[in-house]
C-alpha cells in the first residue's frame, strides 16, 4: 500500500504546499495483532482529506498521510521515543494516557516503522517545498490538524480554530493575523498559538530559507458533529454541518491566496 498521496504535484499555481500529516488510518499487520484488545486510537485527524478537498479542485499541491499516527507520527522529532504522545514520534500509549500495547515495542520495530512511514513522509514533502521553492523562490506550508477538546484545560471553552505558528517563530505575523481576520470574518472563533503553538513539522521547515510554515487546528464540532468527544473513533459526519465548514474555508482560503497576491 502506498503509504502516502500527493496531489497536484507538477502543478505550480501556489507557492503553497498543504500538508495533511495525522488523517490516515490504516495500520500494519504486525501492529494489529499486538494492540491490546480495549485500545482506542482517538483523536485522529478525521475527515479532513474530504473536508479540505477543495483545495486539490482549486490546484493547491498536497501530501496526504495514509497511515494512522499511531503508527508513526510525521509531526513529533524522530529521536525522541518515549511513551507522551505529545512528545514521542511512536507512542506507546494513545491520547488518553491508556497503554497500547501488551508489551513494549522492541528498537527494531520502531526503527522499521520510522524506516517505512515516517521518512517517507517527510522526504515526500521535502521534495514538494523544494520544486515550489524552485519555482517561486519562496513557499507556504500549511498544515492541517483537528481536535476534540483544549488538552488538560476543562476550564476553557476551546476556539472553533487554533492557529499555531510558536509566537510568529515559523510564520509572519502577518499570515497569522490574515488567517484569523479572514476566519472571523466566516463567524468563527480563533485562538492563536494557545493551546497548540504547531508541531515538528511546522518548526522544522521553517527553519529552510524561504519557508514560511503555519499549523492550523479545527475543532471536530465544527465540521463532524455538534456534540462533544471522548475516547472514540469515528465513522460519520454531519453532512450538512460539513458541507457548511467546507463552504466557509473555502473562502477563507480564496482571500488568503488572494491577500498574499498567490492567487492564480
Amino acid at each position: 500500500m502506498k503509504t502516502f498521496i500527493t496531489y497536484n504535484k507538477e502543478k505550480h499555481i501556489y507557492p503553497v504546499v498543504i500538508s495533511l500529516p495525522h488523517s490516515g488510518t490504516w495500520i500494519p499487520e504486525e501492529m494489529r495483532s499486538s494492540l491490546r484488545k480495549d485500545v482506542v486510537l482517538a483523536n485522529t485527524d478525521w475527515f479532513l482529506p474530504e473536508l479540505y478537498n477543495f483545495l486539490v479542485a482549486m490546484g493547491c499541491t498536497m501530501i496526504e498521510n495514509r497511515v494512522n499516527r499511531y503508527v508513526a507520527d510525521p509531526n513529533r522529532e524522530s529521536q525522541i521515543k518515549g511513551m507522551n504522545y505529545q512528545e514521542a514520534v511512536i507512542y506507546q500509549q494513545n491520547t488518553f494516557g491508556k497503554a497500547l500495547y501488551t508489551k513494549k515495542l522492541t528498537s527494531d520495530i520502531i526503527t522499521e516503522r520510522l524506516e517505512n512511514y515516517y521518512w517517507p513522509y517527510h522526504q515526500a514533502l521535502q521534495r514538494l517545498i523544494d520544486a515550489k521553492k524552485s519555482r517561486f523562490g519562496k513557499v507556504y506550508l500549511i498544515d492541517l490538524h483537528s481536535f476534540a477538546e483544549y488538552p488538560n484545560d476543562a476550564r476553557t471553552t476551546p476556539a472553533d480554530f487554533v492557529i499555531g505558528n510558536q509566537m510568529d517563530q515559523t510564520s509572519s505575523a502577518k499570515l497569522r493575523k490574515l488567517l484569523t481576520v479572514f476566519l472571523k470574518e466566516a463567524g468563527y472563533s480563533v485562538s492563536n498559538n494557545h493551546p497548540f503553538r504547531g508541531g515538528f513539522i511546522t518548526r522544522h521547515f521553517s527553519e529552510l530559507s524561504g519557508i514560511e510554515a503555519l499549523q492550523l487546528e479545527i475543532r471536530y464540532n465544527q465540521y463532524i458533529e455538534k456534540r462533544s468527544f471522548g475516547e472514540e473513533v469515528l465513522t460519520k459526519y454531519d453532512s450538512e454541518l460539513f458541507s457548511k465548514a467546507q463552504e466557509h474555508l473555502a473562502m477563507v482560503f480564496r482571500k488568503l491566496f488572494t491577500e498574499l497576491s498567490i492567487e492564480k
